[in-house]
């Protein structure tokens, strides 16, 4: 008798649950496949911005004159380097001021880098606003996990999430040819140039 009552009780708690969810999820102000495709837009701008610019390495060093072919690197290091410093602040800094104006801001940061490094005059500059681009970036993803946990819970944040990666992990392998064929007509200076638009 004891085991059918708590049956019965953990059955309406796990119903309570699913209620909860479903009622915050009716609380999207849009649909939830565009909330997927806006928060996956968001991470997958971090991949993006990493494996599109692997075809250009060898120009951006010939243009600037780096003469050491793994000083090229450095422009993928840059990015990492300043992505991985902006998630330390950007996490305690949505939590105080809310979602919306950090990712913005982080949004304005991010545009403007890329802006900078393409017309960036040496090696050095270039570097510097790939440390800046990629503080910029760490908003997006910090934030976008953020917002899915603010949104969902339990088993559907589990089903959000790993749709959001499904799209986020396809970026590597598309990023690439991306590159390359806008190498095949232009400098790298407009692989720059289509980071923001990619948004």
């Amino acid at each position: 008798m004891r085991r059918s009552t708590g049956a019965c009780s953990f059955a309406r708690s796990d119903f309570a649950v699913d209620k909860q969810i479903e009622a915050s999820q009716r609380a999207l102000p849009i649909p939830r496949w565009e909330f997927i495709a806006l928060c996956a837009a968001l991470m997958a701008l971090n991949s993006l911005a990493i494996d599109i610019m692997l075809p250009a390495l060898q120009q951006i060093g010939a243009s600037l004159g780096v003469e050491n072919e793994n000083h090229r690197q450095y422009v993928i290091t840059a990015y990492i380097l300043g992505f991985g410093t902006g998630q330390l602040f950007f996490g305690p800094i949505s939590d105080r001021f809310g979602r919306r104006a950090p990712l913005v801001a982080g949004l304005i940061i991010y545009v403007a880098a890329v802006a900078a490094a393409a017309v960036a005059p040496t090696f050095a500059i270039l570097l510097a606003c790939r440390v800046v681009q990629g503080i910029g970036a760490a908003a997006t993803r910090v934030i976008a996990v953020s917002i899915v946990r603010d949104t969902f819970e339990g088993r559907r944040m589990a089903e959000v999430m790993s749709l959001i990666f499904m799209v986020f992990m396809a970026i590597p392998v598309v990023a690439p040819g991306i590159g390359q064929f806008i190498m095949l007509f232009a400098t790298w200076h407009w692989i720059f140039a289509t980071m923001p638009s990619a948004r």
